[in-house]
């Protein structure tokens, strides 16, 4: 299976990786000219072709075909509070590898850890493209910088359909819902571990929000993201 490598842009002829790719290719991987390659792009564009120079100057690659897309007609997207510490880079890593499409890092009124920083994002980014590698998905899930719920809800709105979960009884379960989303873009709602609070639930009540539950047992954040995208891609980007 040929090695992944990630470019700004795919495009027939030759390209340069820049330094962080290229000192992978270079000095990890220790690949050699004219060793067959993959390389993707952020949107998902593919190319096939061979390493062209390798040296400590520069490392190319030359791009011969590229693939046609595969539309998936479906994009999901995880609005999540954000877990502590190297819980929150376990959960992008592993959403990345689903095919989530975009990650937004919601503020929320009980929200213990709230990422602004670039440092942070860029990490996420950096832990989304590796993943891409590692899981051969089309294109790298995008990473938003850190939204107030309120924003992430309406454009959630805007551009699709938009569930959240919850604990509360009465809540659907999941596996009923998912069978028929009724638009291309969903965008899930994962509240922090001490719960919405009473505004917040009103604010996805008079949105006619859909309150949904995955198990009967209370998830830490990382673990319901996960689970939801996972339920969520076997039915709509797998198996449907």
């Amino acid at each position: 299976m040929a090695r992944r490598i990630h470019v700004s842009n795919v495009s027939i002829g030759e390209l340069t990786l820049d330094e962080r790719e290229a000192h992978h290719v270079r000095d990890v991987l220790r690949l050699e000219a004219r060793t067959p390659v993959e390389a993707f792009d952020d949107a998902g564009h593919i190319g096939v072709g061979v390493l062209g120079t390798v040296t400590a100057g520069a490392v190319t690659i030359r791009v011969e075909s590229i693939q046609a897309d595969e539309a998936d007609g479906f994009r999901l997207i995880i609005a999540s509070a954000v877990p502590k510490a190297a819980r929150a880079d376990w959960m992008v890593e592993k959403l990345s590898e689903l095919g989530v499409h975009t990650f937004i890092p919601i503020a929320t009124d009980r929200s213990v850890s709230l990422p602004e920083g670039k440092g942070k994002l860029q990490r996420w980014q950096r832990l989304a493209e590796e993943a891409a590698k590692q899981s051969h998905r089309r294109g790298v899930m995008r990473i938003e910088p850190l939204t107030p719920l309120s924003p992430a809800l309406a454009a959630a709105l805007l551009a699709g359909e938009a569930w959240c979960f919850s604990t509360f009884p009465g809540s659907i379960p999941l596996s009923e819902k998912a069978r028929d989303p009724a638009a291309p873009v969903l965008t899930l709602f994962i509240g922090p571990e001490g719960g919405w609070s009473p505004a917040e639930t009103v604010l996805f009540a008079t949105s006619k929000i859909p309150s949904l539950s995955l198990t009967r047992t209370i998830l830490r954040i990382e673990t319901a993201a996960i689970a939801a995208a996972a339920v969520m891609v076997g039915k709509w980007l797998v198996g449907k």
